[in-house]
């Protein structure tokens, strides 16, 4: 005998409703589950840095300020005030003789340096720091500088490594030229004596 009256139209709601139910838990384990999946970004960066670390680079996320980074603007106007992480591809120093080394640094500005520093490419701002600044240094940087891969944003060099932050793009053929590039950075960085308190100011 077919259910009528308010008993049939209270089962109909109750099929309906866990219909739904069915329907939402669904659509939450879907939305989960691609939540947990690696996208396809993520699945890139992560190819880029084990076919980085097989190469003998060391990749790490390097706390920068904005101002360093040139990222002083969040999208809406406003100043950033917190460290941004960028990803730093490196090359240790082992192996080179024991010697003093300088620690500088040079960030890459697409819309231009705020002050030019001939001969380097246009868009590059040196930090000398300990660099000395005499002899031909600028004029075997600036090819270094002009060569760099794609995507680089910066360099950093201390006594123990020399490496760039990289706007990671790419495949394994990407990472053996940032390799090759960083290898040459390295010999010019091998090559640079430490400014003292009574060398030549940096400029």
């Amino acid at each position: 005998m077919a259910l009528g009256g308010p008993q049939g139209l209270f089962a109909g709601e109750n099929l309906m409703t866990g219909w739904v139910i069915a329907g939402v838990v669904l659509v939450l384990f879907a939305w989960l589950l691609r939540q947990a999946l690696p996208s396809p970004r993520d699945r890139q960066l992560e190819r880029l840095r084990t076919a980085a670390r097989a190469q003998g680079l060391q990749v790490s996320l390097r706390p920068e300020t904005p101002t360093q980074t040139g990222d002083r603007l969040r999208p809406g106007g406003t100043e950033r005030q917190e460290k941004l992480l960028r990803p730093f591809y490196s090359l240790p120093l082992t192996g080179a003789p024991r010697a003093p080394r300088p620690k500088w640094q040079a960030d890459y500005r697409p819309e231009g340096a705020p002050v030019p520093m001939e001969p380097l490419p246009a868009g590059w701002l040196l930090r000398p720091g300990t660099l000395v600044l005499a002899g031909a240094v600028l004029e075997e940087l600036g090819p270094v500088l002009a060569a760099a891969p794609p995507g680089i944003e910066g360099i950093r060099a201390d006594g123990g490594q020399v490496g760039a932050l990289w706007r990671e793009r790419g495949e394994a053929a990407e990472v053996e030229a940032l390799k090759r590039w960083l290898e040459t950075l390295r010999s010019f960085h091998l090559a640079q004596r430490v400014r003292t308190a009574d060398a030549e100011p940096p400029l």
